[in-house]
């Protein structure tokens, strides 16, 4: 299977029974062909939307449920991670990515700079595979805090965002810590070799059909695989896949 480590016994209880979800540390891991992104989230924060070309671009969505401020408005902290090639297919900068990348952000108040996952491989050079900050920014009366995170490999980019109110930041401190020293970059052998993009998409509905048939039958197992089945189909380009498989991962929220 590829794409995220995807939370079976919770998927079950969830589309199955709707059991409530324990308080519990999670690992995912997202992919595009051979670029992944693994790290660790706690069990209240969810995929909310998957979307992907199956070729050059991949965005990830997830949230929290709501959390009350003090007047009572409800406020939803969110992590973006989206998989980027070059327009070009050249080789990226992780500097000029980094900088270049910050259209994607509205910070005008830096706070921290900082770098993760070191690459202990390359010696007597400080060299890491992911480059931070963290700061905040001003929307009418509220301050919103963000972090902003690179990563390149080859011709892709990676950009990942955190985004909360300033008002309830200190209730995912915690969760964003963890979640940011577990981030790592790994490559992986391609699952798939196609020659040409209607090759693929073919295999995509392939996958999406045998996934809607599986579904049908209720049965735990077949759930697994069915998942699994529409993550990949997603991946390689199919939208309807990817809607599937992110309403799925939120039946019961």
């Amino acid at each position: 299977m590829n794409g995220s480590k995807i939370r079976l016994s919770l998927i079950f209880g969830i589309v199955l029974f709707t059991f409530p979800i324990s308080a519990q540390v999670e690992k995912w891991k997202t992919c595009l062909r051979t670029h992944c992104i693994s790290f660790h989230l706690p069990s209240n924060w969810y995929l909310t939307n998957r979307k992907s070309n199956g070729s050059s671009t991949k965005f990830d969505h997830f949230r929290t449920s709501p959390l009350k401020e003090e007047s009572g408005r409800e406020i939803i902290p969110a992590i973006v991670i989206l998989f980027k090639e070059s327009e070009k297919q050249q080789y990226l900068d992780p500097i000029l990515f980094h900088l270049e990348s910050k259209r994607y952000i509205l910070v005008s108040n830096v706070k921290e700079y900082y770098n993760l996952q070191k690459l202990t491989e390359i010696k007597n050079k400080e060299v890491y595979q992911f480059l931070g900050m963290v700061g905040s920014f001003k929307d009418k009366e509220d301050t919103i805090v963000q972090h902003y995170i690179t990563s390149t490999s080859g011709e892709f980019g990676f950009v990942i965002i955190v985004t909360c109110f300033e008002s309830v930041y200190p209730r995912i401190e915690k969760d964003i810590k963890i979640f940011l020293n577990s981030l790592a970059y790994e490559k992986r052998v391609s699952p798939w070799n196609f020659v040409t993009v209607s090759e693929q998409l073919m295999k995509a509905k392939q996958m999406e059909a045998n996934a809607d048939t599986r579904l049908k039958t209720k049965k735990i197992e077949e759930i697994s695989i069915a998942l699994g089945e529409l993550d990949d189909a997603c991946e390689l380009g199919s939208m309807s896949a990817c809607e599937l498989f992110s309403n799925l991962m939120n039946v019961g929220r």
